[in-house]
């Protein structure tokens, strides 16, 4: 029977085994095999490991933050996000050794649209002179404040300095009807801002009498159909925080790019500044200028300090008392929203007019 090992006896009595000559291979073989795994094991081991680390370093060294596993020289690699699938595996291929790679990823999460930005506008009368600001969606749009304000007030009157920005979205407001609050705050108002955003029509600036701050209450009110209207008109000479709200209701005062020369748009607005302060002489204020957080510090902080001072210098040509203002820059150090992008350095870059208790 194979495999058996036989027994025969010898002629001098003595019992002989013979075994099987298949048996001393078999036992051969089964001693390589346990020393190849022996060896193998380990070094197989090392091998990963150390694909492994070297593997992490790479990543890290991309800016990639991932979890990384190898069996042999064959590695699998998760990342955080899709956008760094392709980065993660030219990496990863790049480490010697590394022999095939399956780099992970959750899916990729489309983010909607963003929605249109609202209409926003913002009409600024004083002494019968309107200047007209602000986005509207279309050219039609923008004729029917423009015309509306230009038949109540005179062309002649009316200054349009508004834009059109076919992403911005409209709302049911009247905008020949909005025009039409310059038309009931009359030619005595001053400083006077119609301001149309989100829906929300909120009127400030200073106004003869009880009797036309009412009428430009309800004539705003006829403009919106579903908004809102706040009625911050003062009448007669305004308290200090009532000031600050006028104040705070202007537009952004614009600057020439990088340099502390107003536009035409700028100077608008310093001008109905001063009106706002001719009308409450008491009142003292500090210009305070601020820039976005592109370029260096040490710029922003120069070109603050030289904005600050030129709307200080253009209030005192106005006719308002130097021992009524001070300027100062902050540069880029108090900015009122994170980020670099449009619309974040739009916000930033602003000159405050902080009225001084």
């Amino acid at each position: 029977m194979a495999g058996t090992t036989r027994t025969t006896t010898s002629s001098t009595g003595w019992e002989v085994r013979k075994r099987h000559p298949l048996i001393p291979i078999g036992a051969a073989v089964v001693g390589l095999a346990a020393l190849v795994i022996a060896f193998e094991v380990p070094h197989r081991h090392s091998v990963e490991d150390s694909l492994t680390d070297r593997t992490k370093v790479a990543l890290a060294g991309a800016g990639i933050d991932a979890d990384v596993r190898f069996v042999g020289r064959d590695g699998t690699v998760r990342v955080g996000s899709a956008e760094e699938k392709d980065k993660a595996r030219e990496v990863t291929l790049g480490v010697e050794g590394v022999r095939v790679v399956d780099v992970q990823a959750p899916p990729k999460v489309e983010k909607p649209p963003a929605p249109p930005e609202p209409l926003s506008v913002k009409l600024l009368i004083d002494g019968g002179k309107a200047t007209l600001t602000g986005t509207v969606p279309g050219d039609g749009d923008r004729g029917k404040i423009a015309d509306a304000a230009k038949q109540t007030l005179g062309a002649e009157n009316v200054q349009d300095d508004l834009t059109v920005d076919a992403a911005r979205a409209g709302d049911d407001t009247d905008l020949a009807g909005l025009a039409a609050v310059l038309g009931a705050l009359g030619k005595d108002t001053k400083a006077g801002v119609v301001d149309l955003t989100n829906h929300v029509v909120t009127l400030t600036g200073t106004v003869p009498s009880q009797e036309v701050k009412d009428k430009a209450e309800q004539a705003a009110k006829a403009a919106v159909k579903s908004g809102t209207v706040r009625n911050e008109l003062v009448v007669g000479q305004a308290a200090p925080a009532q000031v600050q709200t006028q104040l705070v209701a202007l537009p952004t005062v614009e600057f020439e790019n990088d340099s502390a020369t107003l536009t035409a748009k700028g100077r608008a607005v310093v001008e109905n500044a001063a009106s706002i302060l001719r009308a409450n002489p008491n009142i003292k204020v500090s210009i305070e200028g601020h820039t976005d957080l592109t370029g260096t510090a040490a710029h922003n902080q120069g070109l603050s300090e030289a904005r600050a001072k030129t709307v200080l210098d253009t209030l005192v040509s106005l006719g308002i008392a130097p021992d009524r203002l001070s300027s100062r820059g902050f540069g880029e150090s108090r900015p009122k929203v994170p980020g670099t992008d449009d619309a974040a350095n739009a916000v930033n870059r602003r000159v405050e007019f902080i009225v001084q208790q």
